[in-house]
């Protein structure tokens, strides 16, 4: 196959459904339409963004009633010629219809492949490519919308931005360079710095943005840890507002990790009810506790949860220690125990929702706040950023130094690089393809 053949998926979920939509992109994707619909108007006649409906025939039986949507290259989501199939939703139909496409020349395609071709075809940048996942896979309301305005540019611009900037520094550079009599030295110690500095601003502000943006993609994993019997489990519930563990006065009743997504500020954080950490004879119970403690390791945020009316217990001091260097959250539950005199702990009673907005909002403190408008979204994208901002950093070093500013230029172009590679400017083909298969099939 090769990259410019035409390729044919499902675009809409698996089983049944009213209807189902099947893709279809490439040079002859009109043809091989054509050749297994039938209808009153020929679909290579036909003008983009119209509809044609016709019945789809495979071995002179007919198969379904179809609505053709079609788009003539370049004015489509791959740049290229596409049809639409919307037939009826059985499993079957989508089959047999795909089936006569590849009969007819088609060839299936991989995943993430109709993207990859808008992006090949210069339709987005890679991270508006990489939005259309992170679109599809949204949690939140929050991620959704941050994932739409990063489809629209919110992480594009600011990053073209920059790279435009730097290669107009890279030319006046060249131009200093080749008329030294223009007084090279005054703009390599002055305005050269200046305008660095400006720029390394910018992408430490987009550096900033990461860990939300990393939220937002992929959500935080919050264990809520404990010895036994202090509520966890009631703390859960009342988090997710749903009664998803098992609440009982018996302590150790949970032997497993008990997970569920909440919304908290529109990022999905994944809360873990792990079992009463405990000394205990119980092979089962022994075991739950090994997995608390590998729950707790991995996690983004741990949520240690006590009672009020008493001190600490030499159990909860080494629990304390072991997620000391986590970000975390002190809580004490069962105010009808007592007055909590344990400093920085937040009261609440998880069994009468009392406190469990303030546990939310301090969840929501660590994750940070929407304070920049375009968040970085993946490892990817952050990486560039990174290695955008120390070749900026270099470059204003070495002008400090006293060096001409010639000598900066080679830090200059580099920053440029990683933030063509950010963009897919500059990207080798296995990355691109990496990239990619993350998608599902017939986006």
């Amino acid at each position: 196959m090769t990259e410019y053949s035409t390729i044919c998926a499902l675009s809409t979920p698996r089983g049944k459904g009213g209807i189902a939509v099947i893709r279809v992109s490439g040079e002859k994707a009109l043809e091989i339409t054509e050749k297994i619909v039938k209808s009153n108007k020929k679909i290579t006649e036909a003008e983009g963004y119209t509809i044609v409906y016709g019945k789809v025939f495979s071995k002179e039986k007919e198969i379904d009633e179809v609505l053709v949507s079609v788009f003539r290259a370049p004015n489509s989501f791959t740049g290229e010629n596409v049809c639409e199939i919307s037939c009826h939703g059985s499993p079957v139909s989508v089959e047999r219809i795909i089936d006569a496409l590849i009969e007819n020349g088609a060839s299936m395609a991989q995943k993430g492949e109709f993207t990859k071709r808008a992006f090949l075809n210069g339709k987005m940048s890679l991270t508006q490519a990489e939005a259309v996942h992170d679109i599809i896979e949204s949690k939140t309301d929050e991620a959704l919308y941050a994932a739409v305005n990063r489809l629209q540019g919110a992480i594009t611009k600011p990053i073209i931005k920059i790279r435009e900037e730097l290669l107009d520094l890279l030319a006046a550079i060249q131009v200093s360079s080749d008329f030294p009599e223009e007084d090279i030295d005054t703009f390599a110690g002055g305005e050269l710095i200046g305008k660095l500095e400006n720029i390394e601003n910018q992408l430490i502000e987009l550096k900033k943005s990461a860990r939300r943006g990393e939220a937002l993609n992929s959500g935080i994993t919050c264990a809520i840890c404990g010895i036994p019997n202090t509520g966890k489990s009631s703390l859960l519930n009342a988090l997710i507002e749903k009664k998803k563990a098992i609440v009982t006065d018996i302590a150790g009743t949970t032997r497993d990790v008990v997970e569920e997504y909440a919304d908290i500020d529109g990022i999905p954080v994944k809360f873990g009810d792990t079992a009463g950490i405990r000394e205990s004879q119980d092979v089962v119970e022994s075991i739950g506790v090994e997995l608390s403690y590998d729950y707790i390791k991995n996690a983004d945020i741990c949520i240690f949860v006590t009672e009020c009316g008493r001190d600490l217990t030499d159990e909860e001091k080494e629990i304390l220690e072991k997620i000391s260097e986590k970000d975390h959250i002190l809580v004490a539950n069962k105010t009808d125990l007592g007055e909590n005199s344990k400093e920085g702990y937040i009261e609440i009673s998880a069994k009468g929702n009392e406190g469990i907005e303030k546990v939310k909002k301090a969840v929501s403190e660590i994750i940070g706040t929407a304070e920049h408008p375009a968040f970085i979204a993946n490892e990817r994208q952050f990486e560039a950023v990174v290695r955008a901002a120390e070749s900026i950093r270099k470059a204003k070093e070495t002008i400090e130094d006293g060096f001409f500013s010639d000598f900066c230029a080679i830090d200059i172009e580099h920053a440029v690089a990683f933030l063509g590679e950010a963009e897919g400017i500059s990207i080798n083909q296995e990355t691109v393809n990496r990239i990619f298969e993350k998608f599902c099939l017939g986006k």
